[in-house]
């Protein structure tokens, strides 16, 4: 009975180290798959997202602008543009307007209070200070356009600083439905409130 033991002890030992293979296959496989998709979601994360209407952004030396936007309009009509500017250089930059293509320069405007609007002539960016034109209190207008500015296109405008320009590609909408003939400030704040919106909507990618 020992004998018979001792003889049949290589067999079990076999079968177990066969048993042990074919655990040990499908864990390996998994294991292999977990890794690849762990790889797949890191490079993923650290992918930049992918570029949508209203996040287009440029550096212009030490000016950083983000956000470029502009309401669609119809020749006749003046279009309301809005962007965000951060100046990370040492010395103060003077926004003094806006150059599109065949039309008028850009009027930088601000609201006023009690309902009115008007012309404010130029927008200081302090060293290391983030200014926003967002349609609310200050805005560039262009206008009356001598045609059309259709939704989800781009214009190569430039952009005014001081007796210096630069090329600035501005995104036109969709975050409103147009401008009016005459920019009013209701309308001002409602593309304002539109675009806020998306904005949020389009956090996290």
């Amino acid at each position: 009975m020992p004998i018979a033991a001792f003889s049949d002890s290589p067999r079990r030992s076999a079968t177990l180290n066969k048993n042990k293979e074919m655990i040990m296959i499908p864990v390996k496989r998994f294991v292999a798959v977990g890794v690849a998709a762990a790889t797949i979601a890191t490079y993923s994360l650290l992918q930049p997202c992918t570029a949508k209407a209203g996040d287009e952004g440029t550096v212009l030396g030490d000016l950083a602008v983000s956000q470029i936007a502009a309401t669609p309009a119809r020749a006749g009509e003046t279009t309301v543009i809005t962007f965000s500017v951060e100046n990370a250089g040492s010395d103060r930059v003077l926004i003094t307007g806006l150059r599109v293509p065949g039309e008028e320069p850009g009027r930088i405007v601000g609201f006023l209070g009690q309902g009115h609007s008007g012309e404010i002539g130029s927008l200081p960016v302090r060293p290391g200070a983030t200014e926003t034109l967002d349609g609310r209190k200050i805005w560039i207008e262009v206008g009356p356009l001598t045609r059309d500015l259709e939704p989800d296109t781009t214009v190569n405008a430039r952009l005014v600083l001081g007796t210096y320009e630069t090329p600035l590609p501005l995104h036109i909408g969709p975050i409103a439905t147009g401008s009016t003939n005459k920019a009013s400030n209701v309308g001002v704040a409602k593309t304002a409130d539109q675009s806020t919106t998306e904005s949020h909507s389009r956090a996290g990618c």
